[in-house]
């Protein structure tokens, strides 16, 4: 009952929060993100956490996506203990980078002026459960070792039945809590991206391919 609670009904629920307020940004604000980009007060700070966070969140949710994709390949990779080592040690050094990049936007938030007069409690909410599921990340991987493994041979399927409308607790239930936690943790970013800065996820390719065309002009100041 308890694994069908965590694996099936709050991963829908957060599914559909987020499509509402998919839809909702759509048709209210035109995907716009309404907070004010804090970069104008400070961006000394910001820019070299930014890379940080961006390189080290992308680098792992590269690989969470890989594992839930091609969990063939990933498998075949798991007889060689020299591949397996690399992609654990990168995926590591990954989520550090990614904690510290966190560590930093919330220290900023919190240290600068300007910057917290302009911040938002959703903009701290998000850091927060955020570096919660970075920390969780990384707990498993040092606690649980070859996750790369073990997450295509077992979670691959569970995410599968779940975005096909075919759920099942079955593949991951008896997870170990800090697993669970993740998977709970991960749906709950899912559920609050909408109303948050991380719309920019989906606003800045969506936008992109949007947007209208844009003239660029040169002028010759020895002219």
């Amino acid at each position: 009952m308890l694994d069908t609670l965590l694996l099936v009904v709050i991963p829908y629920i957060c599914i559909a929060v987020m499509l509402t307020g998919i839809f909702m940004n759509m048709f209210s604000s035109k995907l716009r993100i309404s907070a004010p980009a804090t970069g104008f007060f400070e961006n000394k700070t910001q820019l070299w956490s930014s890379v940080l966070w961006h390189y080290g969140i992308l680098t792992v949710l590269t690989g969470h996506v890989l594992g839930a994709v091609f969990p063939g390949f990933v498998k075949s990779l798991s007889g060689s203990y020299k591949a397996m080592t690399i992609l654990e040690t990168l995926a590591l050094a990954a989520g550090l980078s990614a904690l510290t990049g966190v560590a930093v936007f919330i220290f900023r938030r919190v240290a600068e002026k300007t910057v917290s007069a302009n911040s938002r409690p959703a903009d701290y909410a998000v850091l927060l459960v955020l570096g919660v599921q970075i920390v969780l990340g990384l707990t498993i991987a040092l606690k649980y070792r070859w996750g790369i493994s073990w997450y295509a041979s077992n979670l691959s399927g569970y995410l599968h039945d779940i975005f096909t409308l075919n759920p099942s607790a079955a593949k991951a239930a008896g997870m170990p809590p800090l697993v669970m936690a993740h998977i709970v943790g991960g749906f709950v970013l899912l559920a609050i991206l909408p109303f948050t800065r991380l719309m920019h996820l989906l606003y800045v390719p969506v936008g992109y391919l949007f947007r209208k065309p844009q003239i660029l002009l040169y002028y010759d100041k020895d002219k």
